[in-house]
């Protein structure tokens, strides 16, 4: 393998799952089909946020939600929010979309269509991709003796 390939392999496999994402949450907008979840857990996640707000904590939200042959199918999402937080009581209803054929891409309503943050992470993926790509390309041409 040459030096320096896995490298560029292994950010182009980040920047294809950045897009991934952020198609996957606008299509769930879209063609998603919805359904009632029911929050099962919210678990603070690390220590305090080092952004420039204090008092701010990564919350992990965890759903479960039933298809309608019965299957029980589960999710999770994260949110950022302050110190102060409601212990899930297993009865908390939420909205989420998935898609009819793939059930386990699932997000909640409130994430999913088009919006900001799924523009920023498939802009993000695209520019990973093309940034490593065209690097390399251009010091392939630098190798190449000139006539």
């Amino acid at each position: 393998m040459k030096k320096g390939l896995l490298p560029s392999i292994l950010i182009t496999l980040l920047g294809i799952a950045l897009i991934f994402m952020g198609a996957s949450q606008v299509i769930l907008g879209f063609a998603g089909k919805s359904a009632t979840a029911v929050i099962t857990d919210i678990r603070r996640e690390g220590g305090e946020r080092t952004d420039g707000k204090p008092g701010r904590y990564t919350y992990n939200i965890s759903y479960t939600f039933a298809l309608p042959d019965g299957k029980e199918i589960n999710g999770f999402t994260k949110k950022i929010g302050d110190s102060v937080y409601l212990k899930a009581d297993g009865t908390t209803p939420v909205q989420v979309q998935y898609l009819p054929a793939l059930p386990y891409i699932n997000a909640m309503e409130r994430d999913t269509g088009l919006g900001v943050g799924q523009v920023v992470l498939i802009i993000a993926g695209v520019f990973l991709i093309l940034i490593i790509n065209i690097s390399k390309g251009e010091k392939k041409k630098k190798r190449l003796p000139s006539s």
